[in-house]
């Protein structure tokens, strides 16, 4: 159980310790979507453990041509798309479990990195030894266990099916309040300020005797001026400040203080280094927003096509949808012809018992009048009553 959350007195039994809530869409296939997302768990319980994961709430997410799966949080929310957007049939279960070991894997890397990849290859191959073994889950989760519907049981995919376009729809994380500076007194920025210009290690004046040697014009002098306004000491003061210039001039110049230009406005939240700072927008045009009311900062957009990991993940799935039983498209059930209004027929057709069917049409044959006679012949041989049956 997620650190912070415990069950009392469960009713059911759940499919993973390692996941708190399990929330399907409001509608009517609610209690299918929830079966779905309790598989999905249980199957995948094995890695969650081996690996110390973690996930708050695991959603399902209404279908788009966008995506099939978010993180937020690094496992906060975990949202994934059941249905195929396009036919509003169940997505295949072992196509969403990848998509589920995709998002897990940010919950270790955020970003779609070389680590990234390293961590999610491992995970799906996992997976794979678990389908290898038949393992669906522990206890009641386990072979055996009767599903409550078989709407998604068949894992098939029609051959037209158009699936989303990225798999993953990118990792967010709640945007973080402004770190608060500490307050400095008057005495300690102007201390900051000379330690600034002039450095740690600065000398006593007049300490330095190279320095003294230079202001006396290369004359070394024990003596200190005894007055102040005297002329030597007005020689020495000029000298220095005319020595300072120079050395203002070569130095370049420094940027201004962070403490002394900040007047502490601003926005309440802060960024990190290289991120946009607008709020992230979901695929309806809407602010998402945390379950604090914060905004949310995306931190890793869609995998990029060209990199190598993208490229296989890709194909992984390909070639798991192809090994898939692709179905024909239901055809369209049409509407039964009208039967036929009764007519007279003539003495060159030999009338045929109708039958029911919306693909059958009637078919009259044409007979010579000796066959016909033949006919007739044997009927009444047989059945006397034939005739009377069969107009003629």
């Amino acid at each position: 159980m997620v650190a912070g959350y415990q069950r009392l007195n469960e009713k059911k039994s759940q499919p993973n310790p390692h996941v708190v809530f399990i929330k399907p869409l409001v509608d009517p296939d609610k209690e299918i979507a929830q079966d779905f997302l309790e598989r999905i768990a249980a199957q995948c319980r094995p890695i969650m453990r081996e690996n110390h994961l973690y996930v708050t709430s695991l959603e399902e997410y209404e279908p788009n041509r966008e995506f099939v799966g978010r993180n937020f949080n690094a496992g906060e929310v975990v949202q994934l798309v059941l249905k195929s957007p396009s036919t509003g049939r169940w997505l295949p279960f072992n196509y969403v479990q990848m998509v589920m070991m995709h998002e897990l894997a940010h919950c270790k890397q955020m970003n779609h990195s070389r680590a990234f990849w390293t961590v999610r290859n491992l995970y799906a191959s996992r997976m794979h030894e678990l389908w290898s073994k038949n393992y669906t889950g522990d206890g009641l989760w386990g072979r055996g266990a009767n599903l409550t519907t078989g709407e998604w049981e068949k894992n098939s995919v029609l051959a037209d099916e158009v699936l989303p376009e990225h798999l993953c729809g990118g990792t967010y994380r709640s945007r973080r309040k402004r770190r608060v500076k500490p307050q400095l007194s008057y005495q300690e920025r102007k201390e900051r300020r000379i330690l600034k210009k002039f450095g740690k290690n600065g000398v006593a004046l007049g300490a330095d005797e190279e320095e003294k040697v230079k202001l006396e014009s290369g004359r070394k002098i024990q003596a200190k001026p005894r007055v102040a306004g005297s002329m030597r000491g007005r020689e020495l003061r000029a000298a220095a400040a005319l020595a300072r210039f120079e050395k203002q001039r070569t130095e370049p110049e420094t940027l201004k203080d962070n403490d002394e230009t900040d007047s502490g406005s601003g926005s309440e939240f802060e960024n990190e280094p290289g991120e946009d700072s607008k709020d992230a927008v979901d695929v309806n045009g809407k602010k998402l927003l945390d379950g604090q009311g914060r905004g949310m900062v995306q931190v890793c957009e869609d995998e990029d096509g060209d990199d190598p990991g993208a490229r296989d993940e890709s194909r992984e799935l390909q070639r798991m949808i192809r090994s898939i039983k692709r179905e024909s498209p239901e055809p369209q059930v049409t509407e039964p012809p009208q039967e036929p209004k009764s007519q007279v027929l003539n003495s060159q057709s030999l009338p045929t018992a109708p039958r029911k069917g919306p693909h059958f049409r009637p078919l009259k044959v044409q007979l010579s009048q000796s066959t016909r006679q033949a006919i007739r012949h044997a009927l009444a041989e047989l059945a006397p009553c034939a005739l009377t049956a069969i107009l003629i």
